[in-house]
């Protein structure tokens, strides 16, 4: 897998679940039995998302996501999140500003808002095209690769066709 890393901008981190209808008791976010995805946006000065990243794993445990955040987000800079002890120890392994805004902040919506945007995108976009939300990271990858390149405009054929030429095969391809 390609690691993304980020320029020194805000980044905005947060978790998300995906795999469908929720079964059993029907909980929402930490506590449901749907598949957890690390999400990442970095805004540019101007406030509007620039890259993301959404990376499926197995649990939401402080190694697990360490080791996502090792790879996708650069050291230092300013990190916002919900409070999260995952991303707290994520930001001080990295030396990084930490800014926590709890969801009952009255600035919350505000300061998540891209984060939010791309969970939804995300999930429309599995949920449109391949007709369910399988963590499938594959699926996660085509739609941050669409995301992050969406102001290449006509060039976008042209890298792609180079990306292809100089890649290996997905080694969980199916």
């Amino acid at each position: 897998m390609q690691s993304t890393s980020w320029p020194d901008w805000w980044k905005r981190l947060d978790d998300a679940y995906f795999g469908g209808v929720s079964h059993g008791a029907g909980k929402r976010g930490r506590g449901t039995d749907q598949d957890p995805v690390v999400v990442g946006v970095s805004l540019n000065e101007k406030g509007h998302p620039q890259y993301a990243f959404l990376e499926a794993v197995e649990s939401l445990k402080k190694e697990t996501v360490l080791e996502v955040l090792k790879r996708r987000v650069d050291q230092y800079g300013v990190w916002l999140s919900d409070g999260a002890d995952i991303y707290a120890a994520g930001a001080k392994a990295h030396q990084a500003d930490h800014r926590v805004t709890l969801s009952s902040d009255p600035e919350a919506p505000e300061v998540f808002h891209w984060v939010n945007t791309l969970i939804n995108l995300a999930k429309t976009f599995i949920d449109g095209t391949y007709h369910g939300r399988a963590r499938r990271q594959l699926y996660l990858e085509e739609f941050t690769y669409r995301f992050n390149r969406r102001h290449m405009g006509t060039r976008i054929a042209d890298r792609l066709l180079l990306a292809c030429l100089g890649s290996q095969p997905h080694p969980n391809a199916t």
